[in-house]
């Protein structure tokens, strides 16, 4: 395969290639700033939770911090990867090890450009199309 600056693909996506096939990614360069703030977020909610520490209101601050650091954590660790070889397709999503994939023989891909409902900004989504039905996992 080659490499994106060869590859027509739309901003914000890029190719790597590897042994047997390419990976497409997304590139998630606003991520950061989401994960400061949920990382931010969480160490004010434990904050709160060691003010209140030893009365009966510590148990909703305790779920909020835990809430919110795991969603920095999955932020800024989980990674979701579409593997292309030939004739095979694997949707990777998750933190390396501990994540989900799901495999399609006979795909195609499809990368849609859609419109937000309330501003109308443009995104992209990546389908795998098998048989005429389409696959967004």
């Amino acid at each position: 395969m080659t490499e994106s600056s060869q590859l027509n693909l739309p901003s914000g996506w890029r190719s790597n290639a590897v042994a047997g096939g390419v990976d497409l990614r997304v590139v998630a360069s606003r991520r950061k700033y989401v994960v400061a703030g949920a990382g931010i977020l969480a160490v004010l909610a434990a904050s709160r939770a060691m003010l209140y520490w030893n009365s009966a209101s510590v148990m909703p601050w305790l779920i909020l911090s835990a809430l919110l650091g795991a969603f920095a954590l999955w932020c800024a660790l989980g990674d979701e990867v579409w593997h292309l070889e030939r004739n095979c397709l694997v949707h990777r999503t998750g933190v390396r090890i501990w994540g989900f994939s799901r495999r399609y023989q006979n795909a195609s891909l499809d990368i849609i450009q859609r419109f937000s409902t309330k501003w109308g900004i443009p995104y992209y989504r990546l389908y795998a199309v098998v048989n005429g039905n389409f696959f967004f996992s």
